[in-house]
């Protein structure tokens, strides 16, 4: 399991693998509710459209594909070209734009509804790791696997701002509610709080000894989780910077973890199995087993 994503209204859960497919799971029900779909090469992300009937795929075969959730209908196949592979894919709160990350180092800003092309950036000159909109829509980061960070203007396509942020890329990145600080977790272990106004580290969060491969943010902001590839996963509190609980399956490395509604923990990694976990900490719960890697 390499992609997680918890569905507008908290019922289910849809997954993004190495064996190629996306499945959506019902959270209550504990079962498989379909495949939703299979890409050509690896999935690897998969989101849902804030109308919580819809979800865009994406993989290593280079097509972003917009997909009905009641019965996995494709409704249109955004294909990047000669852009190579999509390894990191997101969505504008309002569900109107996608901003995709390739393996050639471009940064492409798409028009979900017209499935039309908007801009495709210069980018990175090496592949992307990850990306993110701001919760206002109008911004969106890179990071890339030579450590970059670059924010980009999503009406113009002009590049805002680019600093060399950690040493290895950054897998993991998310905008604050604010809108006006970000937060990256990196191969070199690192979590980094920015000010984007100014560039400037403002915090690191330490404790990982392995790559931060996946963040994801509370509802209310206050609490970061984040996964890594040393086989835990972490909850930080975000206003004191320190580290209030640990999940460990010891079962290898975490690539992917969210928020349940509930806002007890879920992480998928290299073992083919989602866990849920309480907040607080503690043992975790098998929620889906034998899930692909």
């Amino acid at each position: 399991v390499v992609w997680l994503a918890v569905a507008p209204d908290g019922k289910s859960i849809m997954s993004a693998s190495t064996d190629r497919t996306v499945k959506l799971w019902d959270v209550d029900g504990k079962r498989l509710i379909r495949t939703l779909g299979v890409h050509k090469d690896m999935a690897r992300t998969a989101l849902f459209l804030p109308d919580g009937a819809r979800a865009l795929t994406a993989g290593d075969d280079g097509e972003i594909v917009l997909r009905q959730l009641s019965d996995g209908a494709v409704l249109h196949v955004f294909s990047s070209g000669q852009n190579g592979g999509v390894n990191k894919l997101a969505i504008s709160p309002d569900g109107k734009r996608a901003v995709s990350g390739h393996d050639t180092g471009r940064v492409i800003v798409w028009d979900i509804e017209k499935g039309l092309v908007l801009h495709v950036t210069p980018g990175h000159d090496w592949s992307i790791s990850g990306v993110a909109v701001s919760p206002d829509g109008t911004r969106a980061i890179s990071g890339s696997i030579d450590g970059t960070l670059k924010l980009w203007d999503i009406g113009t396509g002009k590049q805002l701002r680019s600093w060399h942020g950690h040493e290895r890329g950054p897998y993991g990145v998310v905008f604050m509610a604010d809108g006006r600080h970000l937060i990256s977790g990196s191969g070199d272990y690192t979590i980094k709080l920015w000010d984007l106004d100014t560039g400037r580290e403002v915090r690191r969060l330490e404790g990982h000894s392995g790559t931060v491969y996946a963040l994801a943010l509370s509802a209310d902001g206050n609490r970061l989780l984040s996964g890594s590839l040393d086989g835990t996963a972490r909850l930080w509190d975000m206003e004191t910077g320190s580290e209030t609980a640990l999940f460990d399956s010891r079962s290898g490395p975490v690539y992917a973890v969210a928020f349940a509604a509930d806002g007890t923990v879920l992480t998928g990694g290299y073992d083919r199995t989602i866990w849920d976990w309480p907040a607080g900490g503690g043992d975790g719960v098998v929620l889906f087993a034998g899930a692909p890697e």
